[in-house]
């Protein structure tokens, strides 16, 4: 059974899933100020809102969904304090016109209607560029870091 709180948590990401992807803030909203994202592979993990930000916002810059490319729930269950989504995802990577498709697996630990663990698993077997963009993405998100503070100056 699940707390109220956590119910409407998971309503509220299956519907960011499907319908608002690239919602930044929404997304935002979901984590709890301490969240850890942990993402295998490569096995690498994001910590706190400021972390979070970086990640999720270049993840979701990156990408963009239409009718063909988008995110499809393919089984999801949450008892407790714990929810488990799977899910297939195509998008086009920006800027390139790159077309990927990957499968992916979120298994969450949920407090106070806040998800405050998130581990991903990613099959990055349909996509070459997929296992890249992740062995890389630590770079990228540092990257983009750099070049947000240097336009604010």
């Amino acid at each position: 059974m699940l707390a109220p709180e956590n119910e409407a948590l998971v309503q509220n990401y299956l519907d960011l899933a499907v319908n608002a992807p690239e919602d930044l803030d929404r997304t935002l909203e979901l984590l709890s100020d301490e969240c850890v994202w942990f993402i295998t592979p490569p096995g690498i993990s994001f910590t706190g809102r400021e972390s979070l930000r970086r990640f999720v916002g270049v993840a979701m810059r990156s990408r963009s969904h239409d009718l063909v490319s988008k995110i499809e729930i393919r089984n999801w269950f949450a008892e407790g304090d714990h929810f488990c989504v799977e899910y297939h995802h195509e998008a086009t990577i920006t800027g390139v016109h790159l077309h990927v498709a990957e499968d992916v697996c979120l298994v969450c630990h949920m407090q106070a209607g806040k998800f405050d663990r998130i581990h991903e698993y990613v099959d990055t077997s349909q996509s070459g560029w997929i296992a890249l963009g992740l062995k890389l993405l630590p770079l990228i998100v540092q990257v983009n870091s750099w070049r947000t503070a240097r336009s604010r100056h």
